[in-house]
């Protein structure tokens, strides 16, 4: 305990919003009446459980405030000069609700349970504690059933997700197998080597078929429009082709052709169901950590791999005009976290980024080392926040999306997760045209 000048005892006190409107002497009796106490970084000021004797006002530095919940702890608010903590266990005459651990050194005022009543007793001090007590209660519960309800979802998910997989991994099987029992047919081997990527423009690629047409008329008269646009589609040469099947007795030439068009049709239909069944498994790659959640123990974690599983997860809200670009350093790679924890900040950073840039611009990953730490940045070239959207970004509930698209729990989880589970910073700032979402994390738990 240390001795705090009076005058910034008063002025801490004057600054919270609770006790603005208390007339002077009363202010000054709190300030007299308690005893300031400084808390070192990491020590725990309020401990979930204990007997609430005390409040305290917030003189200097930050305090973060935790209730445990679904098996780990919940971060529900971080408190800076002039806020008032512990006055709700005092209302209640009830043990500590949560636990309020310094982030950094801290000075507190301590104000014994005594005070409450002369703070009850002028009616707009009493109106906002009430008010202040109601909306506390409000947030932390709401917070706790969102936890609740995501750990819910992990344990539904990762049902779903072994269902998915199974089904995705026979049709890949099954792709494997036809491929093997449908080999190409021996005549089309000459026609085969004709393949070519297709011309990308449209007008082109519709003058190589009214070539082909021409061929076909010349060479096989029996295939009709259809079947020369299938093979502009594979690129074939009219020259090559008519080259081809001049060497062809001329009773074979329509039957190789369609034996071809017909092997070519099955491979891209194989094709089809491989990509269909690999984007599957991608995508319950991509889902895995944030469905088995339960696993938190610290392990080695791959971001690189996190922010491309990521993508995957909201590849289908990008635009076609949002470019992605990627900047990652394989030096910062790897750090010790908690991979579902992780997956969880990079899909909010990413959801954010996409909500922001519109239909058109580029949203940016980057990694990149700092000393013991690891940056990773989710940038966008959206429109820039608003100052007062800067400001409450991180607060719980806070959203600038339509009602019905997110929770406004995003950057309030993704903070929790970042500064509380990893001991890391989470960021948000615009400059240049770009808003940067910028995250620190230490290369070891």
């Amino acid at each position: 305990m240390t001795p705090a000048p009076a005058d910034d005892v008063v002025a801490a006190l004057r600054s919270s919003p609770l006790l603005a409107e208390l007339p002077d002497p009363v202010v000054a009796e709190l300030a007299a009446g308690g005893r300031t106490v400084d808390v070192p970084a990491g020590a725990v000021l309020m401990a979930e459980g204990e007997p609430s004797d005390a409040m305290v006002v917030v003189l200097d530095g930050e305090l973060e405030v935790t209730r445990a919940g679904g098996g780990e702890r919940v971060l529900l608010n971080v408190c800076t000069r002039g806020d008032l903590l512990g006055e709700l266990g005092v209302l209640q005459g009830l043990p500590r609700s949560a636990t309020v651990r310094a982030r950094t050194a801290v000075r507190v005022r301590q104000i014994g349970a005594d005070a409450l009543d002369r703070l009850l007793a002028h009616p707009r001090t009493a109106r906002a504690l009430l008010q202040a007590v109601t909306r506390r209660l409000a947030r932390e519960e709401a917070l706790l059933r969102q936890r609740e309800r995501m750990a819910a979802l992990g344990s539904l998910a990762a049902g779903l997700l072994h269902e998915v997989n199974n089904p995705a991994a026979a049709v890949t099987r099954g792709a494997a197998r036809l491929r093997g029992l449908l080999p190409p047919d021996p005549r089309t081997a000459p026609l085969r080597a004709l393949v070519a990527p297709p011309a990308a423009d449209p007008l082109d690629r519709a003058d190589a078929a009214t070539a082909l047409v021409a061929v076909l008329r010349r060479t096989a008269p029996q295939l009709d429009r259809s079947a020369a646009d299938q093979l502009a589609g594979l690129g074939v040469d009219p020259a090559a082709l008519e080259k081809v099947l001049g060497g062809l007795p001329a009773g074979e030439r329509v039957g190789t052709v369609r034996a071809f068009l017909r092997d070519a049709e099955v491979a891209a239909i194989l094709d089809e169901l491989a990509a269909g069944a690999e984007h599957l498994s991608r995508i319950v790659s991509g889902v895995r950590p944030l469905a088995y959640s339960a696993d938190q123990g610290l392990t080695d974690v791959d971001l690189h791999a996190g922010l491309e599983q990521a993508l995957v997860l909201v590849r289908h809200k990008i635009p076609p005009g949002v470019e992605v670009v990627r900047e990652l350093d394989p030096e910062a790679r790897f750090v010790r976290g908690r991979p579902a924890d992780l997956a969880l900040v990079w899909v909010n950073l990413l959801d954010n980024a996409v909500a922001a840039v519109g239909e058109r611009g580029t949203i940016t990953l980057r990694t990149r080392p700092a000393g013991d730490r690891v940056e990773v940045d989710v940038d966008d070239t959206g429109p820039p926040p608003s100052p007062e959207v800067l400001e409450r970004a991180f607060d719980a509930f806070f959203t600038t999306k339509p009602v019905g698209e997110g929770t406004g729990l995003g950057l309030a989880t993704a903070l929790a997760v970042v500064a509380q589970q990893h001991g890391g910073e989470l960021t948000l700032g615009a400059a240049d045209g770009v808003t940067r979402a910028r995250v620190l994390l230490p290369r070891r738990g």
